[in-house]
């Protein structure tokens, strides 16, 4: 589990889900090694994004944050 802000002071929790939903499989099968899903909820919108295995310890907020907004886009 993560927690990150973002710029508007939005508080995101995220949290590695036991798979990959059905309806991003196709998505995680294009991406190499493979992904893991993380769901993301600021409590009125909620992003599932996909990253790598190490996600908690190697991306920085800033890029938490990027990936959150790409998947809410």
């Amino acid at each position: 589990m993560r927690t990150v802000r973002d710029a508007r002071g939005t508080n995101w929790i995220c949290l590695e889900l036991p798979e990959v939903p059905v309806e991003q499989v196709a998505a995680a099968s294009s991406i190499q090694p493979v992904p893991v899903a993380v769901e993301c909820n600021s409590g009125a919108e909620r992003a599932i994004i996909l990253v790598a295995d190490d996600w908690a310890e190697a991306l920085s907020d800033a890029a938490l944050i990027e990936t959150i907004e790409a998947a809410l886009r």
